[in-house]
């Protein structure tokens, strides 16, 4: 049977370019933009979208994407294709058309009339020949006498002659045209070897030289396992880079380019790996091979976000994998902000650093593919990396370093394009944040109990302790959290100690919890309600205190506000009813703390001590505030219910 001719406009531009422009593409993507996928049967992790077609009239999601390989199907109509296909028939655009769109989303410049330069493709076979031909010439070069140093230098690192061919490790020797000479001597002209990143042009008219010398030679290939470049390793100690790479050419861009990323797919498909594993260098990447792992580095620069887009493209969870030096904890730092803005469902990463003074590759040898999967395992999320890092920088020393802390962590939630997942990361860093500052207690200062309480008989233990202070009530609590729900000025003013209460009652806890996150929230000035409350709590899987929140009375008469104006509004003077809220609400609360600080400072605890001196004074604070505004105590038929 014939085959179909090849469409004229699709033969204007060569197989390289267009896989080059659909490697650096995510179909999901550009189909996510312009179609809603069902949350229910699609599998972002997996790269797996299912969505109503928009070719023919349906109600059930049987359009199909495939993100790994980018491909689309309809399993009711039967459309298929690529993401140039479906910016075909979405956008009624011709191939050209299609192909110009999508090259501008990916990066990549068209050149001017490609299609019409069949020379041009030539050229290009050339180069990748050269390439090909220069692996296979630093392949020859390491095994023959010269390369005894480099073999050496391997073998001491765990590397035989199996696995240099296998990873086509090679040496450039340490000559000025070495390359060179051997290239022109098969017909290969000087100018093309310089194209292909081989050799590199001469300054102030002196001859052209090779590109690499005195160093062991990497394979870098494109996604077709094609050789397009190299990384060399230098031999001599004192040369001025250890590391170099392969200039720009017509067919390497180091910063869309990750190594060994065709062997690593192929890897994680048979593995089911959970993700692709990001190193720093071409022998880490060797190791984590070797031991099993899926793994790629970048070549010779920081993570680059084409980069970031080949990692998600690949599936799963990608973890990026530092060592634990400076430099290391420097390019993480790097490659968290780098992400932070395409963090989205589907799209995340993990951190992992290697003890300090080693890389994955001393582990490697050391302890084998176990270690290495036990360093991957220790990874942390996103989250916890970016956390711990602002934690770092500002620490919780002052208030001032404590608000810097707090606000770095507001700005790089709002960095997250993804809405849903910029709100998530908001909620989990400030409960972080919140957790992390109740658990601060002021330093004890000997002396300071200085017999105010007589010590008890032996204390109990902290789990009875954490038991009955759990089950007993706490209704003044209880109130002031549901009068700051109720009563924004409360809330504004009171916000910090409402941080700072001591809660036992794990709902409670919730509650001032979700509380905290809530009016931290960017939506804060919309308004938080029981509801907002509510549903905040539920969705954080806080059933039970969503319920407690729901049973919450409506109190007849508000804190504060004793009568109501002509039109049935009450109308208190701010002042005044911020005063009266303060003592018939937060008092309680404080004097119900103080009771159990009491009973804890009298069996000896003296963190208990410092905390009831402190409480004391606020509680003075509060009555001196209620006196200056003349208010007279509450009445019982108005504050009963709020007093412990």
């Amino acid at each position: 049977m014939a085959r179909s001719p090849i469409p004229q406009d699709r033969m204007r531009f060569s197989d390289t370019l267009l896989r080059q422009v659909r490697d650096r593409v995510s179909i999901a993507d550009y189909a996510g933009k312009r179609l809603t996928f069902d949350k229910r049967k699609s599998r972002p992790a997996a790269g797996d979208y299912w969505t109503c077609c928009p070719f023919h009239q349906e109600k059930s999601a049987s359009f199909h994407v495939l993100d790994q390989k980018g491909i689309f199907h309809c399993f009711g109509c039967g459309e298929k294709g690529d993401v140039f296909t479906l910016a075909m028939k979405l956008e009624g655009l011709s191939f050209p058309e299609a192909v110009e769109k999508i090259a501008e989303v990916a990066g990549v410049p068209l050149p001017k009339d490609e299609w019409e330069d069949r020379g041009e493709n030539e050229r290009r076979k050339r180069i990748f020949a050269i390439a090909a031909r220069t692996a296979r010439l630093y392949a020859e070069a390491l095994r023959s006498s010269a390369g005894a140093e480099a073999r050496r230098y391997l073998q001491a690192r765990g590397i035989g002659a199996d696995v240099c061919e296998r990873f086509g490790i090679g040496l450039a020797p340490d000559e000025w045209t070495w390359a060179i000479d051997k290239l022109k001597a098969e017909g290969f002209a000087l100018e093309e070897i310089v194209a292909a990143g081989v050799a590199r042009e001469g300054e102030d008219g002196k001859r052209a030289i090779d590109t690499f010398r005195n160093r062991i030679t990497f394979e870098i290939t494109d996604t077709q396992g094609k050789v397009i470049g190299f990384g060399g390793r230098a031999l001599a100690k004192d040369a001025k880079a250890k590391y170099i790479n392969s200039p720009e050419s017509a067919l390497y861009s180091k910063s869309r380019v990750l190594y060994r990323l065709k062997q690593a797919r192929e890897l994680i498909a048979k593995t089911k790996a959970p993700g692709l594993v990001l190193a720093e260098g071409y022998l880490d990447v060797i190791a984590f091979e070797r031991a099993g792992i899926a793994a790629v580095a970048p070549c010779g620069t920081a993570v680059t976000e084409d980069q970031l887009q080949l990692l998600w493209r690949a599936g799963g969870e990608p973890v990026l994998c530092f060592d634990g030096d400076s430099a290391g904890k420097r390019a993480a730092d790097k490659a968290i902000d780098l992400a932070l803005p395409h963090l989205a469902p589907g799209r995340t990463l993990r951190i992992a650093y290697a003890p300090e003074g080693q890389d994955p590759d001393d582990i490697f040898r050391t302890g084998g593919a176990e270690a290495l999967r036990a360093l991957l395992e220790a990874a942390a999320p996103a989250s916890t990396a970016l956390f711990d890092r602002e934690h770092a920088r500002h620490g919780l020393a002052t208030p001032e370093a404590r608000a810097a802390f707090q606000a770095a962590l507001k700005e790089a939630a709002q960095k997250i394009a993804d809405r849903d997942t910029s709100r998530a990361y908001f909620g989990d860093l400030l409960s972080r944040y919140n957790a992390l500052v109740r658990a601060q207690r002021p330093p004890f200062q000997p002396g300071q109990a200085g017999g105010r309480f007589k010590p008890g008989p032996a204390p109990p233990t902290q789990e009875l302790k954490a038991f009955a202070a759990a089950a007993r009530p706490r209704p003044a609590a209880e109130n002031f959290l549901k009068a700051a729900v109720d009563n924004p000025a409360l809330l504004a003013e009171y916000a910090d100690w409402i941080d700072r209460l001591a809660i036992s009652d794990p709902d409670l806890a919730a509650i001032r919890a979700a509380l905290s996150d809530l009016h931290q929230a960017p939506e804060a000035a919309a308004g938080i309600d029981r509801t907002a409350l509510s549903l905040h709590l539920t969705r954080s899987g806080q059933e039970r205190a969503a319920a407690r929140v729901s049973r919450w009375k409506n109190e007849e008469k508000p804190p504060g506000r004793k009568g109501r104006e002509a039109g049935g509004a009450p109308q208190p003077d701010p002042d005044e009813w911020l005063a009266l809220v303060t003592h018939q609400v937060v008092l309680p609360a404080i004097r119900e703390e103080l009771a159990e600080l009491r009973r804890a400072a009298a069996e000896g605890d003296d963190a208990a001590f410092a905390r009831f001196q402190a409480l004391s004074r606020e509680a003075r604070a509060i009555e001196a505030r209620a006196r200056e505004a003349k208010l007279e105590e509450p009445q019982d038929d108005e504050a009963g219910g709020l007093v412990a």
